[in-house]
């Protein structure tokens, strides 16, 4: 029981700090800074995510990959009508992704000024998250998950106007 309540709640609070960070970027202008901010919930968000993975394969699948391999398809297929288990791989590599991004960073605190690199990794972050929470998550999150969508391109749209 506790286990299941750890992996919900590790996967929530992971989304959490990723729209934290989000936020912090889209209500960023100049004369107020908020990269330090959106460095820690992306750090914390990371680390979260660590947890969640750790739990899930601990809880659920008991360390083994082929039962998380087979949950996976099985999700999917409830929820796609695909049954492949690939979306496991997925999300082993987002989880590097996320460490490795979050490794830059603090290597290179200038390091989201890099365009490239930082709209490759938010497009993929967001296609993932969306996926995790509108596709995958509970119902409610489909809404909450359009809300967030509408604010953070009201958000952005507010930032372009003051900054030029």
């Amino acid at each position: 029981m506790w286990g299941e309540v750890i992996i919900r709640w590790t996967a929530r609070l992971a989304v959490s700090c990723y729209v934290a960070r989000v936020l912090c970027d889209a209500t960023d202008v100049p004369g107020r800074p908020m990269q330090r901010q959106a460095r820690w919930w992306w750090t914390v968000g990371c680390g979260i995510f660590l947890v969640h993975v750790i739990a899930a394969f601990h809880f659920e699948h008991h360390w083994n990959h082929t039962s998380a391999f087979d949950y996976t398809a099985k999700r999917t297929a409830e929820m796609t009508g695909w049954n492949s288990g690939v979306g496991l791989y997925v999300n082993e590599v987002f989880l590097a992704l996320w460490v490795a991004d979050t490794a830059i960073w603090w290597l290179n605190p200038n390091w989201p000024q890099n365009r490239f690199a930082y709209w490759t990794v938010q497009g993929i972050f967001a296609f993932l998250m969306f996926q995790a929470t509108a596709v995958f998550g509970p119902i409610f999150w489909k809404p909450v998950a359009a809300i967030a969508i509408v604010c953070l391109i009201w958000l952005r749209a507010r930032r372009c106007k003051s900054s030029g």
